[in-house]
């Protein structure tokens, strides 16, 4: 009965992800192509937002739907190669969601900072090096998670698991020893952890900015409001991340202790890491102007979608200079 419920309840969660997640992605990616197509260039921000709904995308692909086939029933989705290509996606786009998260704090702060000389420099000099940054973090994290294509296979046909496994029930993640286990786990949640003091310290930088603007920005219209606007999407973005990493890696710091990670401790570990992926493009959609009145554009008949694709005003920040 037990077993029932686990496999219920983890069916259910990821159908939910996947349901959600795979959609918002790609209506995200749908809509960016067409105001690239429409105004000829995105902002920093929206390629960083563009860039964010890509390698989620390949989050839920990767995890939620062989999780979700998984709870269904089916065994044996792949082989060893497969399972190797499976779980360095997966961890490659993971650390990229959370880079890139970062990424939009740190570009946000830049973005509502005070024109002095220093700012005015990192005004100037960033937007034109997002995708230089992007570039970067996807050269680091691909070294960084070689290690895992190593370690990755198929699960025995005989269902027995080794110690020191990640067992992902479509595939399996065997470390050859106790050092090897731990040091895996503490190298992620440290990369992790790094990045999400990124964005705790981002999320601060703009709420007293903010605080501190308070009565002024209530008066402003155009570039001040949308810029408010702005940063409040991103804090809520920052927020979601480090609720879910809080969690995802209280689970995962549990299961460094033990040798065998009991499957309800597993299921609910990927699936709080999965959740961001899913999300993250709702809550771009909910807060964006120009995506909101895109998506709604979608349902409407061609003539009445043409008056808000012709809009300039945007709720993006652009980094301007002083």
């Amino acid at each position: 009965m037990q077993m029932e419920v686990r496999v219920v309840l983890k069916a259910t969660g990821f159908i939910g992800l996947v349901a959600v997640g795979l959609p918002a992605n790609l209506s995200v990616l749908l809509l960016f192509c067409r105001l690239h197509m429409l105004h000829s260039r995105l902002s920093p921000n929206d390629i960083i937002l563009g860039n964010l709904a890509s390698v989620n995308l390949v989050v839920l692909l990767s995890r939620g739907i062989p999780q979700t086939l998984v709870a269904l029933g089916m065994r044996r989705l792949f082989g060893d190669v497969s399972c190797k290509v499976n779980i360095f996606s997966y961890r490659l786009a993971r650390a990229l969601s959370i880079c890139i998260t970062a990424l939009l704090g740190c570009y946000q702060c830049v973005a509502v900072a005070p024109s002095t000389p220093h700012w005015a420099k990192l005004k100037r000099w960033l937007p034109t090096h997002i995708p230089h940054a992007i570039l970067l973090f996807c050269a680091i994290n691909f070294l960084v998670s070689s290690g895992s294509y190593l370690f990755s296979v198929a699960p025995p046909a005989n269902g027995s698991i080794p110690e020191y496994t990640i067992n992902l029930e479509f595939c399996i993640v065997i470390f050859p020893d106790l050092a090897a286990y731990v040091a895996n786990g503490v190298m992620y949640t440290l990369r992790d952890l790094v990045f999400v003091c990124v964005m705790v310290a981002a999320a601060a930088y703009m709420l007293l900015v903010l605080y501190r603007h308070r009565k002024q920005v209530e008066g402003l219209r155009g570039a001040g409001r949308a810029s408010a606007e702005a940063s409040k999407a991103v804090l809520l973005l920052l927020c979601t991340y480090v609720s879910l990493f809080g969690l995802d890696n209280t689970l995962w710091a549990y299961t460094l202790t033990v040798s065998r990670v009991p499957p309800a401790i597993s299921d609910a570990r990927v699936f709080f890491a999965s959740c961001y992926s899913a999300l993250s493009p709702v809550l771009i959609i909910a807060t964006n102007r120009r995506l909101a009145e895109g998506f709604r554009g979608c349902f409407q008949t061609k003539g009445a979608a043409k008056a808000p694709s012709t809009q300039t005003e945007s709720s993006t920040t652009h980094v301007t200079g002083a």
